[in-house]
């Protein structure tokens, strides 16, 4: 026997596109119930985007405490306490996860503990300690999202390999570390890790880490990986991991030919992530995939059965918390009545290396492969009076326009704060405005933005802090 709830609206995970659509619903007046099985906040906030940041700040403040001597600052006996880093991460995981449970719950949404499946269109069962629940509702939205991805290689279950949650819970650090993939997840855990002092070796199946961030960042980054004791092997596959008497890993894999390997204390498995599906019953519902292994849907975030809509990592699209975001605003507002469909073309993309990618647009891979010509400004931090003040004078940022039409279609930030500044070069691109729109906007001195007023005045060979 099990207890039976009518809502609006019910959504089945509570990861930055879950929660926030709940509570954007609710506000607007839907009756709404949240389920969840294991983390409020879902991988972003536990074991993803945040916990990696507040590594990632320590490990910064652990650099600026070394260096301050250069800042006339002297500082003697500088060492990084591992345990009380994973606090403070603990800490702030804990502080923004309450926060949700907060938010819902002055919302009015209804937050169930258990696992969620489909049983029928428009109803859904629940499983919890508390015990079980069958939930009916008109409309539902799935937001599950993502989990590791294995690989399939001899050795890939031994204790010495972790995936990119449990690297988070480490007691202690390790003297050195392997990982497996040069993607997002494991050029961050490269940089947390080496800046820290651990031998940390990267393979990566492709030609260049990073495949998707255009090839004179991936160059720059790489010079600067090797002084944060990190080595890149590219053009690598991994055969097998073993672990000899000593309890070291040795991951074996094959380059150019010649099979070669690698010594290490632990081994990070980083290959990306693959939509989470399982037990959730799509299979009696009829619910379609996509190719790309994700629930397949429109531009309005509907799936093929009527009134179920999906939304973030579980639809493989792009694979980030604030797209799963604004797909969770796109989802409710259709709900609601409200045609609205979700924009891809200008979505911004930050990477915590050291220094730090961001990207908006198209690459110039991007516009190479689609033959479109195209002009490039590229003005560095060194020129910037705010960069030197900073002791961070390495990066740039660079401008893409169409020869063509003068339009303005991607933007890169390499350097110190490129979080920040690809904020404004997204609501440029965004709302189209031209190269001559930037430079008659007046960016505060003394700020690492004016670098963005220079590239937009390079593109006509108008640069004023800066010159070839």
């Amino acid at each position: 026997m099990s207890d039976t709830i009518t809502k609006d609206l019910v959504i089945i995970g509570s990861g930055p596109g879950g929660y926030v659509g709940a509570i954007y619903a609710a506000r607007k007046g839907l009756k709404v119930s949240l389920i969840e099985k294991r983390w409020l906040g879902g991988t972003c906030l536990n074991a993803g985007c945040i916990p990696t940041k507040a590594l990632i700040k320590a490990v910064e403040v652990y650099d600026e405490a070394k260096n301050s001597s250069k800042f006339g600052i002297d500082i003697e006996g500088v060492t990084a306490n591992w345990p009380n880093i994973q606090n403070q991460k603990i800490k702030v995981t804990d502080s923004l996860r309450q926060g949700i449970d907060m938010l819902l719950a002055k919302n009015g949404v209804d937050l169930i503990r258990g696992e969620g499946s489909f049983a029928k269109n428009g109803t859904i069962l629940v499983s919890s300690v508390e015990g079980n629940k069958t939930l009916i509702s008109k409309h539902i939205i799935i937001a599950t999202g993502a989990k590791t991805k294995h690989l399939r290689i001899p050795g890939i279950d031994l204790p010495v390999v972790i995936d990119s949650e449990q690297i988070l819970s480490l007691k202690s650090m390790p003297t050195s570390l392997t990982i497996i993939g040069g993607g997002v997840i494991g050029m961050e855990f490269a940089f947390i890790f080496g800046r820290l002092g651990v031998k940390v070796t990267v393979i990566e199946f492709l030609p260049q880490i990073l495949p998707m961030v255009d090839l004179d960042i991936v160059q720059r980054l790489t010079r600067y990986a090797k002084m944060a004791n990190i080595t890149v092997i590219t053009n690598a596959a991994v055969l097998s991991i073993m672990q000899n008497d000593n309890g070291m890993a040795i991951v074996k894999y094959r380059q150019n030919d010649a099979e070669k390997s690698v010594e290490s204390e632990v081994v990070l498995e980083a290959v990306g992530r693959i939509p989470e599906l399982n037990n959730l019953g799509l299979e009696n519902i009829n619910i379609t995939l996509a190719k790309n292994g994700g629930i397949q849907v429109d531009s309005q975030m509907r799936t093929n059965v009527e009134n179920i809509y999906a939304i973030g990592d579980c639809t493989n699209l792009v694979q980030l918390a604030h797209v799963a975001s604004h797909q969770a605003f796109v989802a409710v507002d259709n709900i609601l009545g409200i045609p609205t469909k979700m924009d891809y073309n200008f979505i911004p993309s930050v990477i915590f290396t050291s220094p730090e990618i961001a990207t908006v647009g198209k690459s110039e891979k991007n516009l190479q492969d689609a033959g479109i010509s195209y002009q490039v400004s590229k003005i560095p931090y060194g020129s910037n009076g705010k960069a030197l003040i900073l002791n961070q004078p390495i990066g740039f940022v660079k401008l893409l326009r169409e020869t063509e039409s003068k339009k303005l279609v991607g933007a890169s930030a390499f350097g110190v704060e490129a979080n920040a500044l690809i904020a404004t070069l997204t609501v440029a691109l965004n709302n189209n405005l031209s190269v001559s729109d930037i430079k008659k906007t007046i960016f505060a001195h003394p700020t690492l933005s004016e670098i963005i007023h220079d590239s937009a005045l390079a593109l006509d060979n108008e640069a004023i802090h800066f010159f070839e």
